[in-house]
């Protein structure tokens, strides 16, 4: 790689990937520096003792625009979790939500589930066909709407028992955000996405993703451990004291390194998670679905899975991983959380199964998701900070792995675009 790159980028997570992928596939080279010593950003898979663990609960939706249009999704061998889920009724009982378009068998038991009724039934039907024409539009960011989630859910007339069996349990882990303060219009793309795909797994784990956009990249583009200082005109200066010059600079770090690199640009909010992965002799749930806790469970648990049923490469032969996620951020040690878990799922699974379980990991992810609130704009169209300057990444479009991906190749055509028009 030669000492001027034409193309400096800053963060190889999916949208500082993208961007080179894009920039690569036009003829135009690019050098990523990433401050770890692994890529991916957010979208990152430990392994540990053989278990292949997912930092915090992350799934890929096979029916993203960005992913379709991206990736290999053949080459990434994706196991897919059954739509809908099983709801928790207390004492080790579940019932089970199901697609009524897919699965129409789960669609009747929903009824059974102890969340819908038959009117709430039919209101899911609805949401589907309203839902399927919203992802006919770009969904960019969300914008300023009259209705949160919560809000939306109420106006089409979901009883109180469907929002706090499924829909606050289920979307509320879906945005880390139990108040479902969301705006509508990324609800209702969302749920679109759900109703026209799949939640997958890779079988190597999420780590597969950025791992795949990282193989189209040539050798030595790629820069680990070069965290950069700030940015200089027409150059980057890394924390070693060392200044690489570039005509053009992508900015694909995270927000809350965004905002320090470009003071003009504000850091988001972020909603975090933590996940507790276990080994366990036997799954405690035998179908690949998520499960979610009952409206008046006080534990901290909102919902449980066990990745190695939706993807046995997950675990070791004989073995399973059982995850366990709590929305937001705590203050107990791990072994304090350990025990709250442990304590509420012996209601879930039983004791003696829980009792069986190995703690492999406890997951700290703070900064998990950049958070959109009600009438915020994620300026998607601030891709041009200033000249030969351009930022991108999840927190301009929309906190998702289709978003970051968008949000990447849209930075690398502003950047083709702006070259081109100076020659």
């Amino acid at each position: 790689m030669a000492q001027r790159p034409d193309v400096i980028i800053i963060g190889a997570g999916l949208a500082g990937l993208s961007a080179a992928r894009t920039l690569q596939a036009h003829g135009v080279p690019s050098l990523l520096f990433e401050a770890s010593a692994t890529i991916g950003g957010r979208v990152a898979t430990d392994v540990f003792e053989g278990f292949q663990i997912d930092r915090g609960f992350q799934v890929l939706l096979d029916s993203y625009p960005e992913a379709r249009r991206t990736l290999d999704l053949a080459a990434l061998d994706l196991h897919a979790f059954a739509p809908g889920a099983v709801l928790h009724r207390g004492g080790g009982r579940f019932g089970r939500v199901g697609d009524p378009l897919r699965a129409p068998l789960d669609g009747f038991r929903s009824l059974a589930s102890g969340a819908f009724s038959f009117g709430d039934a039919l209101r899911v039907l609805g949401l589907q066909v309203a839902s399927r024409r919203a992802i006919n539009t770009t969904m960019s960011s969300p914008a300023a709407a009259p209705f949160t989630t919560l809000e939306a859910l109420r106006a089409r007339g979901f009883s109180a028992r469907a929002i706090e069996a499924f829909f606050r349990p289920f979307f509320g882990g879906v945005f880390l955000d139990r108040d479902l303060h969301a705006a509508r219009p990324w609800f209702e793309w969302l749920f679109g996405m759900f109703s026209t795909g799949r939640a997958t797994l890779p079988a190597r784990g999420m780590q597969a993703i950025p791992a795949q956009l990282a193989a189209a990249l040539p050798s030595g583009h790629l820069r680990r451990e070069s965290p950069v200082r700030r940015l200089l005109e027409c150059a980057v200066e890394l924390e070693s004291g060392e200044v690489i010059e570039a005509g053009t600079i992508i900015v694909a770090t995270d927000g809350a390194a965004a905002g320090r690199l470009l003071p003009d640009l504000a850091a988001p909010t972020w909603s975090g998670c933590i996940t507790l992965s276990y080994a366990a002799p036997e799954a405690p749930i035998t179908t690949p679905h998520l499960a979610l806790k009952a409206p008046d469970d006080p534990g901290p648990v909102n919902h449980v899975c066990v990745p190695s049923v939706v993807a046995s490469s997950y675990a070791p032969r004989g073995r399973h991983l059982v995850s366990a996620t709590l929305i937001g951020n705590r203050d107990e040690d791990d072994a304090a959380l350990d025990q709250a878990v442990r304590t509420q799922l012996r209601d879930w699974f039983g004791a003696a199964a829980v009792g069986r379980w190995q703690l492999l990991r406890v997951s700290h992810v703070p900064f998990s998701l950049p958070r959109t609130l009600l009438g915020e704009s994620a300026a998607a169209g601030a891709v041009r900070r200033a000249t030969g300057v351009y930022a991108c990444g999840d927190h301009l479009e929309t906190p998702s792995i289709n978003g970051a991906m968008r949000s990447g190749r849209r930075a690398a055509e502003a950047v083709l675009a702006d070259l081109t028009a100076r020659r």
